[in-house]
This record gives C-alpha cells, sequence and structure tokens, in this order.
C-alpha cells in the first residue's frame, strides 16, 4: 500500500498526464513538461477574482508615485500579502515593505477639481469626482473659491506674446507640455486647458474620453491645467465661435516630499537564493488596467504560489522569486544604482502591465513583449509594432536568449485550455522591463494594445476581466517557476523546445525574404539583404541555445553541453540549407 507521499505524488502524475494528453501531439513532444505540469497545478488556484477585487480597490485612487493614495494602496498590497502568508523576517515567505525618501522630487495629491463655464452659460464641464483625468498632474491649487477667467483659444505658439494672456484662461487642442511654457509662463495665463488626444484613443467615437497628461511642475506660477474631453471641445469650439465664454476653476491639490513605498515579496531559494526570477507590477498610474489589473493579478501570483509551495503542490525553488509592487521604471532604476551586485544577480524578469483588460471592450489584445530579437530591427510577419512605436533597438544589443519562446511556450499552453488570443510583438520599451533590457538581462513585458482607453478616463473597473488577469497570471508564475527551479532535465526540454521554434522562424523568415526579393528591382542588393536577416535569425538562435546553459541552478552537465553543441550544428545546416535555396 502506497504511503500518503507516494500517493500524493503519483496522483499529481496522473492529472499532469491527463493534462499531457489534451493537448496537440506536436506541441506536447516540444513544449517543457514541467511547465505544462506547472500550468496544471496553478490553474485551479488563480481565477482572477482576488486579482478583480484588489484592482475594484487600487482604481479609486489617484495613484502618484509617492503621494498619499500611492502609499495607502501600498499598505493595501502589504496587507493582502501578510493575511496570504508573508511574513516579515520570514526564511521562506519574506515580505519586505521599504519606504524611500526622494529630497529633491514632489509628490502631487489631487483631492479635488473642478471646471465650470460661467458665461455664457452656467455648466459643469469636468471634475475630478467624475473623470480623474481631468486634472493635469502638477496642478497647483486655488484660492477655496476659485479662479474666473476669459478662455482664450491659442493656436499656435507665434501668437502668445509675454503677458497677452494674464488673468485668463489658455485653451489648445494641441498637448499641454507643448503650451505650458509659453502660455503661462511667458504669457501669464491662470492655466491651461487642453483638448489633445492621442489618435489611438479614437476620439469621435469615445466622445466622453479624456486622456491624462501633466504639465511641468514650478514652484511659480502656481497654475493649473485641465484635460477636455472630445465631447466638451466641441461645445467649448462652438460657444467662442459666438463670443466670450468664461470659466471658474476650482482645484485642491498639495505637493509633499516625495517619500515612495515599495512592496516586495519573496520566496526564498533553497540553493542559490541571491540568483533572482523578478516578477514587477507598477503601481502609480491612477487607471483600473493601468496598471491596478498588474499590481492585482501580482498579488493573487503571489498568494497562490505560497499556497502551493506551502501545501507541497510545487517543490521550493532553488532560486528566489522577487515579486516587487513599485514606482514604474525609476524605483529599477534606483535599486540597480544602490544595489548593482544583487540587481546582476537577477536571471530574468517579468514585467505586468495592462494585463486584466476586457478585449471585446477595449480593443486590445494580449501581448508577450519580446527581449530585443532582430524582429526589432527587420520586423516582418506575422509580428508587427504597436501603435506605440518601434523602439531604439540596435544590432549590437541583441543577444540570443531562451526567455521570449519559453514565455509563449506557457501562454501557448494556457491558450490551448481556454479561449485566449495570444500575439507577441517586437520590442518597444516603456514599460518595467526596460532596465533590465538595457543592462543585458533577459525581461519580457506581458501587457494589452493598442486599447483605445489607455491613458484615459474610460479606463474603469468595467473594462476588467477576471479570466484575463487568470490567464496571464498562471502562465506567468509557471514560467517564473520553471526558472526559479531548473535541472538539467528541464533545461533538455527547454532546448527542443527552442529547436521547434528556431526551425519555425527559419521557415517563415525564408519565407519573408522570398516574398522581399520577388519585388526587388536590384536583386543582388536585395539578396544580400535577406541573408543578412536570416544569418541574424540563425546568429540569435545559436545564442539562445547557448543561453539555455544558464538555466539550471546547479552546474550544468557535460550532457546538456553536448545537446547545445548538437542543436548549434542542426541550426548552422539548416540555416545554410535555407540561403542555398534563396540564392536558386
Amino acid at each position: 500500500m502506497p504511503t500518503s507521499s507516494s500517493k500524493s505524488f503519483f496522483t499529481k502524475l496522473a492529472f499532469s498526464v491527463a493534462y499531457l494528453l489534451t493537448l496537440p501531439q506536436a506541441f506536447t513532444q516540444t513544449a517543457p513538461t514541467k511547465l505544462a505540469q506547472h500550468l496544471h497545478t496553478l490553474a485551479p488556484m488563480i481565477d482572477g477574482k482576488l486579482a478583480y477585487e484588489t484592482v475594484a480597490v487600487l482604481q479609486k485612487y489617484w495613484r502618484h508615485a509617492g503621494n498619499q493614495d500611492f502609499n495607502l494602496c501600498m499598505d493595501y498590497l502589504a496587507s493582502k500579502l501578510r493575511a496570504g502568508g508573508y511574513v516579515e523576517g520570514d526564511p521562506r515567505f519574506r515580505l519586505i515593505v521599504k519606504d524611500t525618501l526622494l529630497e529633491k522630487e514632489k509628490a502631487w495629491q489631487p483631492f479635488e477639481a473642478e471646471l465650470r463655464l460661467v458665461a455664457p452659460r452656467d455648466t459643469l464641464l469636468h471634475s475630478l469626482a467624475s473623470a480623474k483625468m481631468t486634472l493635469c498632474i502638477n496642478s497647483h491649487a486655488t484660492p477655496p473659491r476659485g479662479v474666473i477667467g476669459e478662455i482664450v483659444f491659442v493656436d499656435t505658439l507665434a501668437n502668445i506674446a509675454p503677458a497677452s494672456l494674464q488673468g485668463k484662461i489658455a485653451y489648445t487642442h494641441a498637448s499641454p507640455q507643448r503650451y505650458f511654457e509659453s502660455a503661462v509662463v511667458q504669457g501669464g495665463a491662470l492655466g491651461l486647458l487642453s483638448s489633445y488626444l492621442p489618435a489611438y484613443n479614437r476620439a469621435a467615437e469615445h466622445p466622453a474620453s479624456i486622456s491624462m497628461s501633466a504639465i511641468p511642475y514650478r514652484d511659480t506660477p502656481r497654475a493649473f491645467g485641465f484635460k477636455l474631453s472630445y465631447g466638451s471641445q466641441m461645445l467649448l469650439d462652438t460657444l467662442l465661435q459666438q463670443g466670450p465664454v468664461r470659466a471658474q476653476v476650482k482645484v485642491l491639490a498639495q505637493f509633499s516630499p516625495k517619500l515612495v513605498r515599495e512592496v516586495i515579496a519573496e520566496i526564498v531559494g533553497d540553493e542559490k537564493p541571491e540568483e533572482k526570477i523578478m516578477l514587477l507590477a507598477h503601481v502609480d498610474e491612477p487607471a483600473a488596467n493601468d496598471n491596478a489589473s498588474g499590481s492585482g493579478t501580482l498579488v493573487e501570483m503571489a498568494l497562490a504560489l505560497r499556497e502551493a509551495m506551502h501545501s507541497g503542490k510545487i517543490a521550493p525553488p532553488g532560486r528566489t522569486v522577487r515579486m516587487m509592487w513599485l514606482e514604474e521604471i525609476t524605483a529599477v532604476l534606483r535599486w540597480q544604482k544602490s544595489a548593482p551586485h544583487a540587481f546582476e544577480q537577477v536571471k530574468a524578469a517579468f514585467a505586468l502591465d495592462m494585463v486584466g483588460e476586457d478585449v471585446s471592450k477595449t480593443g486590445g489584445t494580449f501581448l508577450l513583449e519580446k527581449f530585443p530579437d532582430p524582429s526589432a530591427i527587420w520586423t516582418r510577419p506575422p509580428e508587427a509594432h504597436t501603435e506605440w512605436g518601434k523602439g531604439n533597438v540596435s544590432v549590437e544589443q541583441v543577444r540570443g536568449n531562451y526567455l521570449n519562446d519559453l514565455v509563449l511556450a506557457a501562454c501557448e499552453l494556457r491558450a490551448r485550455q481556454t479561449p485566449w488570443a495570444v500575439k507577441m510583438n517586437p520590442y518597444e520599451g516603456g514599460s518595467d522591463h526596460v532596465p533590465f533590457v538595457n543592462a543585458g538581462i533577459p525581461a519580457v513585458l506581458a501587457w494589452h494594445f493598442t486599447d483605445v482607453y489607455y491613458h484615459t478616463s474610460g479606463d474603469e473597473l468595467d473594462k476588467v476581466s477576471p479570466l484575463e488577469m487568470a490567464n496571464v497570471g498562471i502562465s506567468l508564475s509557471a514560467a517564473a517557476l520553471l526558472l526559479a527551479d531548473c535541472h538539467d532535465a528541464e533545461a533538455r526540454e527547454v532546448l527542443r523546445w527552442l529547436e521547434h521554434r528556431a526551425a519555425w522562424r527559419m521557415e517563415n523568415e525564408s519565407n519573408n525574404s522570398r516574398e522581399a526579393l520577388r519585388g526587388a528591382q536590384d536583386q543582388s542588393s536585395a539578396l544580400r539583404e535577406e541573408e543578412k536577416i536570416l544569418r541574424a535569425w540563425e546568429k540569435w538562435y545559436h545564442e539562445a541555445f547557448a543561453s539555455v546553459t544558464t538555466l539550471p541552478v546547479a552546474k550544468p552537465a557535460e550532457a546538456l553541453l553536448q545537446a547545445v553543441k548538437k542543436a548549434q550544428r542542426g541550426l548552422n545546416k539548416l540555416a545554410d540549407k535555407n540561403l542555398q535555396l534563396l540564392r536558386k
């Protein structure tokens, strides 16, 4: 009769086998088995409900790094982690709450704001209570009764003479940053109104949307900035054509020393605790998807990982899994500067940013933004850049690594169990993965784009999907666990998966090259360019295969090293064959 522990082992093994049998045969032959096992274990433990509850709380606050609302949200996250078993000083499940005072910086906290037309008629245009994005970051408080001024439309910087807007309120269709210096500092305006909305927010289709903006921080003049919806723009433009328009502005806001709180939950590794797998979500940004969804998803992931290990469903890792809730990008840069040796011990990083979108409402697609590969330089089907735009990547920055394809495997495994569209985009930057990428540390971004509600007042709880957050949480948790506790056997399976992906990539790029050559007038020059691209991908996967040797927690065995060399030789032959066919 089996013992309880062996019974548990065989039960989990049976479940894992049953799970794998539900997947297409070709996929299961290449996808790492341990990845599938982790997905199966975590799927019942991460359903998105806790993440959604967290989003519902965080999205009520105007989370500007270091302000009152930001730090209150950090306290809330810490309380959820404590309740889930993370404790300060615990040798396994460690909680760290850390404050950093940035003496030269200011934290901005809005409380109330109102923009009201008083002539030719009394109309409340916008208020902070109904649309958080309407008040520009760094707006100063007005006197308690507010200020009243005539609204003056400014369409070119050349039309603003010194002191020409004294006592008036400037209004533009352009971004407030573009006009603030000329209209307020030089022109003397009380403040600035802007109806600017990026094209991807589709103003005409969403006339109530107001996009988030900032004005430059200045001690003086004590000015304000308001953002208008497209609907308000149409009203105001019409009224201005008919005659003078006056408005009353009331703002209650304060600046304070910037005390930035960070929350860190660690699952401390047994063998190499100094080596870390990072999972990050920034808490600043005041909306629901951006980035309360990333923060909430990471909380649910943290509690599920702790429970899975505490209950014995998943073995403790060899490396430390470090989860951080922080100020976007700059907190990572501060950590890199203050503890460079610890930063260099990061083996891989996952950034969670806008991961919870209900794609049926937002128009956004779930994306894995890749660690820079040749597609960041030569972007060809099926990949494409988002409306965020192409990142600044040089050929010298491109270094092959296992991470992109490994995380894709986790997401595709999940997508085969539940309806979930998964795509990848070339590296663009703009979130918490950037400092790691710039340091040469493999990092990916999980996000959604293009989203019509991005950085607008429309990014609210009703646009958030618990299932989407669950899908992301399960997939990234499984990938992080594999990296945190990888041995030679798992590394060999990752290598086989990379060989599968390399074969697909070489075929895909060869097809792209043949298509490019068909339409080329200068065949010789075009062929040289296509050979360059194919060789770049060969180099990428040659290095990606080699990176597999960094996966095992212990020193890689000779058998793994030989397997890598064999895979590299096979890749070289495949690339040569594709190039020969291309030249015919």
